[in-house]
């Protein structure tokens, strides 16, 4: 099926063109539409799979253009366009595109947004694999070991999802150092009509290949949280990404066991510390009650090696379960990674809780996808 072009932007039409080409899609040069001829030829065809449109500089007309097309195009409407405006982006999307692309990436953007057309065509993928992160109280680290085994995962799996779910106190987009422009309120307002497309441009893409879905930015915002819209965070998430890693609170919210239930793995993260024994072994019972397998369970010990630290032997007495993972205090290492907003294993890869973390990650993160 072939593929067609409608732009005014000869050098854009071209580059638009080489891509297509390069990714098997036919499209000659004959199939290049001006925008005031384009709805008349498209509506004339009856064999059109994709149509790529370079929209104008006057954002306006770029929405009659699209609404336009919609209207007469037998094939998939995919926009290229400046993305420095996320409204003017979901305009877009809602206005017949089913996709959005960034004119200033233009050549691995449409390679990616041709491949995600593939893969809707071939059918739904198998969902990836979730990793839950849970801290049974306050102080284990928890965010700072999410936020390392997703950047670790991601060298593998090349992208790889991160949700925060610490509603009231989030830190995963300071540890990353970026800034969200949509968190999860905004997901969960607009859950009625969110689909893939408009999800995947919710989430703040950073250079490592995490994909990080924010807390909300205010306390206020926290209202807005429901858990359907979570739970739609969760399965674009999964469809979107080979992995994908959350940060819990301890609260127990119906947003929190919702990802607890659906996970593959538990990891609760704590101290070898008598008050974080104590809240391990109650978060351990209390996890038997809401129906989490305990097989699913893994125990992580953070910031190992402190004075006085309650013994290993000791410890997995009290709980009744063996502790799986070690990471080693290095407050120094860590903590200056924290403050550049670098992840430690990116920061440091050949310190020795780097090579903790990443050992973690590759224990719970299952196996990367073959490339060829």
């Amino acid at each position: 099926m072939p593929a067609f072009i409608v732009s005014d932007h000869e050098s854009t039409a071209a580059r638009i063109r080489d891509i297509l080409t390069f990714s098997g899609q036919e499209c000659p040069s004959s199939h290049i539409l001006p925008n005031d001829e384009a709805a008349y030829r498209l509506g004339r065809e009856t064999k059109v799979d994709l149509v790529v449109v370079a929209l104008p500089h006057d954002r306006e007309h770029g929405i009659v253009l699209l609404s336009n097309l919609g209207r007469v195009a037998p094939g998939r409407i995919l926009a290229v366009g400046p993305t420095n405006d996320a409204k003017f982006v979901l305009q877009a999307l809602r206005a017949g595109a089913f996709d959005y692309v960034d004119v200033a990436d233009l050549e691995a953007e449409l390679d990616a947004a041709i491949h995600r057309r593939a893969e809707d065509v071939a059918g739904p993928p198998e969902p990836g694999r979730l990793i839950a992160v849970l801290g049974p109280n306050g102080g284990s680290g928890s965010s700072t070991l999410a936020v390392n085994i997703a950047a670790s995962l991601a060298k593998e799996h090349k992208r790889v999802g991160l949700l925060d779910l610490k509603l009231e106190s989030g830190d995963l987009a300071a540890l990353l150092d970026v800034r969200p422009t949509f968190t999860l309120a905004d997901i969960c307002q607009n859950a009625a009509r969110l689909d893939r497309v408009m999800f995947e441009k919710s989430l703040i893409k950073h250079e490592s290949g995490v994909n990080l879905l924010a807390a909300p930015q205010n306390l206020v915002e926290v209202a807005h949280i429901r858990p359907e819209g979570v739970g739609l965070a969760v399965t674009l998430s999964r469809i979107g990404f080979p992995v994908v890693v959350v940060d819990l609170d301890h609260s127990f919210r119906e947003e929190q066991l919702l990802v607890l239930r659906q996970a593959d793995v538990v990891l609760l993260v704590f101290r070898l510390d008598f008050t974080s024994l104590r809240n391990v072994r109650r978060t351990l019972e209390h996890l038997e009650t809401l129906g989490v397998p305990r097989e699913k369970v893994r125990l992580v010990v953070n910031r190992h090696g402190q004075y006085q630290e309650v013994p290993r032997a000791k410890a997995e007495e009290a709980l009744g379960m063996k502790i799986g993972h070690f990471v080693p205090e290095d407050a120094k290492t860590v903590n200056r990674a924290n403050n550049q907003g670098v992840p430690v294993v990116l920061a440091s890869p050949s310190a020795k809780v780097s090579r903790a973390l990443a050992q973690l990650a590759k224990s719970v993160g299952g196996d990367p996808p073959n490339v060829t």
